[in-house]
C-alpha cells in the first residue's frame, strides 16, 4: 500500500507466494468460485470482494421440506456445476477493515468439495499485508469464515495488529460451549484464545458501528451470534450477508433455509427483517457465497411484490 491506508493494484502479474493445497487446482482462477473479485462503490470509497476459495454445493444445502434442492436447481440454470465462493470483504480507509477471512489453506475432510487459502494471496494482489488490517470482522464462527484468523500449522493469528469483533452469542457458542454441531477447529481456538489474552477480542451484542462507515447488525438463526454489517458512505450502502442468504435468489425466497442454521425459525425471521431494511433503506446486497461475488438488490414492484435485481 502506497501510503499504509490505501489499496493499490499490481499490474506486474500474480501474487507471489503458494496456495496449496490450491496451487494447480482446477479451479484456482475461476471467476465464478476462487478468484472471485468485485469491486463496489459505496459513496466516495471502494469495497473490494475477494474469495478465499470454494464452496461445492450440496443438492440440499439449501431449500425448503417440500423443495430441498430449490436453490441449487435454481443454480445449476446458470452453472453447470454449482461452484460458490468463499467470499471476504476489504474496506479500505483510516481504518482498513477485513470481513470474514476464509476458510485457510486447507482441504476439508480432504474432500474436494470445500478448498480455501487463496484470501492472502489475493490480498497481496492489491498491495495489502496481513499487518494492515485494523479491523477483523466476522460474520459468524463457522470455519469458512472464520479459519483464515490462524494459522493452520501453529494457531498463530494471521493479522497481528487487528482488533476482531465477533457476536457475543457465537462466542458463548462456540469458544465457551460444547453443544456446536460444527465445532472450532483447534487452531481456530487457539488463534481466538490467543487474540483474547491479548485484548484483541471485542465481543458485540446487538447494532453497533465498529469503525468509521462498517456497522454491525444482530442477525441470529445461522448462528445464535451471527452478524451482518453495512458498509456505508455518503448516503449509499451494501450489506454484507455473511451466511444469512447463500444465494441472491434467497432475496424473494424467504422461506429457502440452510441445512446448516442452527435455529431455521430464526434464520427465517432474520431474512424477513433484512428485506425490510432493504425496502426501507435501499443498497445492495451481497453474501460471501453469492456466485461471482456479485451483489443482488431487492425492488420493491407494486404489481409483482419484491423481486431480486443484479
Amino acid at each position: 500500500m502506497s501510503n499504509g491506508r490505501e489499496p493499490k493494484e499490481h499490474e506486474t502479474g500474480p501474487a507471489e507466494g503458494p496456495r496449496p493445497p490450491l496451487d494447480g487446482h482446477r479451479l484456482a482462477d475461476d471467476p465464478v468460485s476462487t478468484a472471485a473479485i468485485e469491486r463496489l462503490d459505496v459513496g466516495g470509497r471502494q469495497l473490494v470482494a475477494l474469495s478465499d476459495g470454494f464452496l461445492l454445493m450440496g443438492e440440499t444445502m439449501v431449500g425448503t421440506a417440500d423443495e430441498p434442492t430449490a436453490a441449487f436447481d435454481a443454480l445449476r440454470a446458470d452453472y453447470e456445476e454449482v461452484r460458490l465462493p468463499l467470499g471476504c470483504f476489504f474496506w479500505p480507509g483510516e481504518t482498513n477493515v477485513l470481513v470474514d477471512t476464509g476458510f485457510g489453506p486447507l482441504d476439508a475432510a480432504e474432500g474436494g468439495w470445500l478448498i480455501g487459502g487463496n484470501l492472502l494471496h489475493q490480498l497481496r494482489r492489491i498491495g495489502v499485508r496481513p499487518e494492515d488490517v485494523d479491523v477483523v470482522a466476522l460474520s459468524h464462527l463457522h470455519a469458512d469464515h472464520s479459519g483464515g484468523l490462524g494459522d493452520p500449522g501453529t494457531g498463530e493469528p494471521i493479522y497481528p495488529n487487528a482488533t476482531t469483533y465477533i457476536g457475543s452469542h457465537d462466542w458463548e457458542y462456540f469458544v465457551e460451549g460444547s453443544t456446536a454441531a460444527i465445532p472450532l477447529p483447534d487452531y481456530t481456538r487457539a488463534a481466538l484464545e490467543s487474540l483474547a489474552d491479548r485484548g484483541k477480542i471485542t465481543l458485540v451484542d446487538g447494532d453497533a458501528e465498529i469503525a468509521p462507515g462498517v456497522r454491525r447488525l444482530s442477525a441470529p438463526g445461522h448462528t445464535p451470534g451471527h452478524s451482518l454489517y453495512v458498509i456505508h458512505d455518503d448516503d449509499e450502502r451494501v450489506l454484507l450477508l455473511g451466511d444469512s442468504m447463500y444465494c441472491p435468489q434467497q432475496l424473494t425466497n424467504l422461506d429457502w433455509g440452510a441445512a446448516f442454521d442452527v435455529d431455521p425459525a430464526l434464520a427465517r425471521a432474520t431474512r424477513e427483517r433484512l428485506q425490510r431494511d432493504l425496502e426501507l433503506h435501499g443498497g445492495g446486497a451481497l453474501g460471501c457465497h453469492f456466485p461471482g461475488l456479485i451483489a443482488g438488490r431487492a425492488v420493491t414492484d407494486p404489481d409483482r411484490g419484491t423481486r431480486r435485481a443484479p
